[in-house]
């Protein structure tokens, strides 16, 4: 039996009015009340994520930024945060600047977001009073707390603008991108990934790959999909996600994560087991692939050895 359900927000569970679909809020509700968990995992900053509270009937907590900040919803209060590197930060600005002249910048903190003069609106449910404009080496505090940077570039295609980033970056940081129609790359610390938070997360709460199951879409996903015993690529979704996962489930619009509770519940009662149960429903294979995720939770990362939320450099919230 499942303990814990991870999932993706944007184009895995909500649309572009920021809604859930009523077939999902039902299947949230009714993992909750077999014991499972619900956790969101989003490459949304957490300030983004007030619509949320309004639609849940219960709280829950959400891996924000990629990884790098962990929020609680039903508190509104940041349980922990991993900030990139400031050290690398000037070398890396300079890089880009360089070899993407074109390139609008902009870096997340925790309280303030500080943007190039050019930089378009990418959300309308951007909420933040503290908006910084101006040429990011001359705005942005050596103290700020980045928990990611983002390069974009209009009239790129995404997929090459993410490529040539990663190349630019290096292995001081880590690089990943999330909309598949907006060419946007984001920048967070090295090795953080949404896969890894959530692996820690779930370490420090007992519970197993195999015990997990995850939903998402775009490549900034892929490491947490491919750690969880039961990972599943949107059908809807980038098609390298597809690929690498190797497991679907349907579209958004077909109420794909819903479905596909339902249907694990359903095993999971049929097996008699509770909401700790150990008994694995899906074919053998799902329990050694969760086992061998837990020792490749993303391509460089860190092995999920100990079970700390965070790493130096690492900020508890205030």
């Amino acid at each position: 039996m499942i303990r814990l359900i991870a999932t993706d927000l944007d184009g895995t569970v909500l649309g572009p009015d920021f809604r859930f679909r009523p077939r999902t809020l039902e299947a949230f509700a009714a993992a909750e009340e077999a014991g499972v968990d619900v956790v969101f995992v989003t490459g949304r900053p957490y300030r983004w994520l007030q619509p949320l509270r309004e639609q849940l009937a219960y709280e829950s907590v959400a891996i924000c930024s990629n990884g790098a900040v962990i929020y609680d919803l039903g508190a509104d209060r940041i349980l922990a945060s991993e900030t990139v590197d400031p050290g690398v930060i000037p070398q890396l600005l300079a890089r880009l600047r360089a070899e993407l002249p074109e390139a609008a910048l902009s870096a997340e903190a925790l309280d303030s977001i500080y943007t190039d003069p050019g930089w378009g609106q990418t959300n309308v449910l951007e909420t933040s009073p503290d908006v910084v404009r101006g040429p990011l080496e001359q705005v942005l505090p050596a103290d700020a707390g980045v928990v990611k940077l983002l390069v974009r570039q209009d009239g790129t295609d995404p997929g090459a603008l993410y490529e040539r980033v990663r190349e630019l970056a290096g292995e001081q940081v880590s690089v990943t991108h999330a909309v598949a129609t907006l060419p946007l790359a984001e920048i967070g610390q090295a090795g953080l990934s949404k896969g890894r938070t959530l692996a820690r997360w779930c370490a420090e709460r007992g519970i197993r790959a195999e015990q997990v199951a995850a939903f998402g879409d775009m490549p900034n996903d892929t490491a947490m999909l491919r750690w969880a015993g039961h990972g599943y690529a949107m059908a809807s979704g980038w098609p390298q996600v597809i690929e690498e996962v190797g497991r679907t489930c349907p579209g958004f619009e077909e109420d794909g994560v819903a479905q596909t509770i339902e249907r694990l519940l359903a095993e999971g009662a049929a097996d008699g087991e509770g909401a700790g149960g150990g008994a694995e429903t899906d074919a053998d294979a799902d329990a050694g692939r969760g086992a061998a995720g837990a020792e490749r939770v993303a391509e460089g990362d860190a092995p999920v050895a100990d079970s700390t939320a965070v790493d130096a450099g690492t900020r508890e919230a205030r």
